[in-house]
């Protein structure tokens, strides 16, 4: 494989690390020139003041901009690129034809055909993650005929919270991609349950998220903010029940709660953290300093809106490996019942969460019946490159 483009979500320099990120440093380390095209980035973005969409990043991003995939200045460099359109916000759908929805999504100042003639050309293999720019799939067969298409839904799209548009587009994608690579068996009975003769009619295997095991195990030095009190931790992308942390800030003063997420929250909810001397809200941190605040913690957290997870069953995910390989106590609040048989403490109760997580407290390490084995990230970017070749 001479060339990839992994078409995502996210922006390679960022404070929220997936799966993506490692395929991508893997494929420019193993000497294949890669591409990682953030999508989508729409014109109304220049705008925003988000950290993934943001007249900074767009502009940047519109000019192609080369990185070091490993972080270190001798590394081969991989390119991100972006590629702004017309797209508008989901609530527009209410006003305007489907039709005309996809158009503007897919459309730009620029010619599409242009875009890809300068930064991807003579790509052998297209990757989409599970975000808006599945809808490219058809241009580009016809521009790259001869290019594999591969879909790796993170999160799968077939959830009630993603509009019927944009489900549509996922349906398309699962169709016509080569192959698709499911990441837990939650994502792939949530498309049997969609998704109309899937087994019959979808091409797919299953590749699990991984985790630096190893980075988990070592000692650091600890974060300023976790060194005080003893410290209940979450790091991660999705938003978290704040009703439930300003309740157990209540219940247990001498407890720091520290939420790490690059999504801010309402101005509401941030004027409501301000009035706690044990709540603290970090927006983002980068990805090398995660082993260094997990480690460090005393219990992590997962505190996931009340019923998150029946909408989104996302299953065993990389937080509570990062966790679990650091031996940490986990309570989680509204997540599967399927943690509990790994070992985990689950809660849905706001009473049930407080008085798990100071007997959480007592414990100094946690073992788990969950098996990592086979999650090094190594091993499951061998297998990516491998699926993708």
């Amino acid at each position: 494989m001479h060339k990839i483009v992994f078409i995502t979500a996210h922006n390679w320099d960022t404070k929220r690390q997936g799966g993506f990120h490692k395929f991508a440093e893997a494929a420019c380390l193993s000497g294949i020139q890669t591409v990682f095209f953030s999508f989508p980035r729409p014109y109304y973005g220049l705008i925003m003041h988000r950290e993934q969409i943001n007249r900074s990043v767009i502009r940047t991003l519109s000019k192609g901009k080369k990185y070091p995939a490993s972080g270190k200045k001798d590394s081969p460099e991989l390119l991100n690129v972006t590629f702004p359109t017309f797209r508008v916000p989901d609530g527009m759908g209410r006003f305007l034809p489907e039709k005309f929805m996809n158009w503007l999504l897919t459309h730009s100042f620029i010619g599409f055909k242009r875009f890809c003639k300068k930064y991807l050309s003579e790509t052998d293999c297209f990757v989409f993650e599970s975000c808006e720019g599945v809808a490219f799939i058809e241009p580009l067969k016809k521009l790259f005929p001869e290019a594999k298409m591969i879909y790796r839904p993170s999160d799968p799209m077939v959830y009630d919270s993603v509009p019927e548009r944009v489900k549509k587009l996922e349906r398309n994608i699962l169709y016509k991609a080569d192959l698709s690579i499911i990441v837990n068996q939650e994502g792939l009975e949530a498309y049997r349950k969609s998704i109309p003769e899937f087994d019959s009619k979808v091409k797919y295997t299953i590749l699990s998220n991984g985790i630096d095991i190893d980075s988990y195990t070592k000692k650091y030095d600890c974060p300023e903010l976790l060194r005080d009190k003893k410290s209940v931790l979450y790091v991660g992308a999705w938003e978290v029940e704040w009703p439930l942390l300003f309740k157990a800030c209540d219940s247990d003063p001498d407890l720091n709660y520290i939420v790490v997420c690059p999504n801010y929250p309402s101005q509401e909810i941030q004027k409501r953290i301000k009035e706690y001397n044990n709540l603290h809200y970090v927006p983002g941190i980068k990805p090398s300093e995660v082993p260094s605040w997990i480690t460090n913690c005393n219990v992590v957290m997962v505190p996931y809106v009340t019923d998150f997870y029946k909408d989104r069953p996302l299953g065993i995910t990389a937080k509570y490996y990062q966790a679990m390989a650091a031996h940490k106590p986990i309570v989680a609040y509204c997540d599967t019942p399927k943690l509990k048989d790994a070992g985990v403490v689950v809660t849905y109760d706001y009473d049930d969460f407080t008085r798990e997580v100071r007997k959480a407290m007592e414990k100094s390490s946690c073992d788990y019946s969950y098996d990592l084995s086979g999650r090094e990230w190594k091993e499951v970017c061998d297998r990516f490159i491998s699926l993708c070749s």
